[in-house]
Formats: structure tokens, C-alpha cells, sequence
């Protein structure tokens, strides 16, 4: 019974300790010079906890707390998708399309947008309607993309931020925008 006790005591240390590193690191978003938050954030992504994996390469991607290096973002963003972080996919996808920390490659952000999109990441859903409506990375599709830009903007977990995104650009004269707003009618 003592070594379940031992075990159980062990593991709320590391999930106390694993709370206050990610806080820490969360300090970065109202502070670009917390060097120290950045090596507490860092410490935390490299024992494996994908949240922080994705908060670091938030930082190396915006510049928080480090110098911007697209490169150490793709690769951070890389190591949360493989462990199921829906964000972090959105953003690989992102890096492959764009070519940001990596060569570019349109069937990968396809493919990367395509995990996010299961994964029920509404920018994911709305980056991969939007490959089918332009052909990125796949033919065009009208009908599947209407399909993805709909789950998208009725998604609870983001779809009111990107039908405001699409509303926006549409009202600064973006054609794609102002296509995407017909075709989800």
C-alpha cells in the first residue's frame, strides 16, 4: 500500500510543478522580455508536455521571450502535433503552406489542415475548406469546401472568431472572403 501512496504523491508533485512551469510560461503573452518564463516554458516542452510544446513555438513564432526563429517554431509545433495538439496541426499546416521553417509544400498543409480539421480545430476546418474552394493543395471542390467552411464557423471552440475573420477581410473587398460568405448560405 505504501509504494501506491509513494506513487501517487510522486505523480501530483510532477503535475504541480508541471502547472507552475506552463503558468510561468504563459507569462510570456503579456511580457516579451521574460527570459526566465521562456526557460520555465522550455524546460516543461522538453519533457514532453505538448501544451508547452506549442506555447514554446508560439514564442520562437511571435518572438516572446526569444528571438523569432521559424524554424525552432516548426519544429516545436511539430513535436505538439505529433502528440494530438488540433492547434499545433493547424500550424504545421500553416509552416508548410507559407514556407515558414520549412520548405514549402501545399500537399503537406493540406494534409496538416486536413488532421487539424478532424481533430475539430476550427481554424483547421476553415483552412482546409478554404484549400478545396482554391485548390491548395488538393483540386478544387466547391461542395466539400462549403462543407468545411460550414463546420468551421458552427464550431463552439473558435467558429465565432473565424466567420468574424471572414466577415472582416470580406468588408475590406478580399474576393475569397466574399466568395467563402456565398458559398456557406
Amino acid at each position: 500500500m505504501s509504494k501506491w501512496l509513494t506513487a501517487l504523491v510522486a505523480l501530483a508533485i510532477c503535475c504541480i510543478v508541471g502547472v507552475r512551469l506552463y503558468r510561468e510560461g504563459e507569462m510570456l503573452r503579456h511580457s516579451k522580455n521574460n527570459g526566465v518564463a521562456f526557460q520555465e516554458l522550455k524546460k516543461l516542452a522538453e519533457r514532453g508536455n505538448r501544451k508547452a510544446q506549442y506555447r514554446l513555438a508560439r514564442c520562437y513564432d511571435k518572438g516572446h521571450g526569444v528571438t523569432e526563429n521559424d524554424s525552432l517554431a516548426f519544429q516545436w509545433y511539430m513535436k505538439a502535433a505529433m502528440q494530438g495538439s488540433g492547434k499545433a496541426m493547424y500550424q504545421v499546416g500553416k509552416c508548410y503552406k507559407n514556407g515558414e521553417g520549412v520548405a514549402q509544400d501545399l500537399h503537406l498543409a493540406f494534409t496538416w489542415f486536413g488532421r487539424a480539421a478532424q481533430d475539430d480545430n476550427a481554424h483547421g476546418q476553415y483552412a482546409l475548406g478554404k484549400c478545396y474552394l482554391k485548390g491548395i493543395g488538393v483540386a478544387t471542390n466547391q461542395s466539400i469546401a462549403r462543407g468545411w467552411l460550414r463546420r468551421a464557423i458552427q464550431n463552439p471552440s473558435g467558429g465565432a472568431d473565424v466567420l468574424s475573420k471572414i466577415k472582416k477581410d470580406a468588408a475590406k473587398g478580399d474576393e475569397d472572403a466574399m466568395n467563402m460568405l456565398r458559398i456557406i448560405k
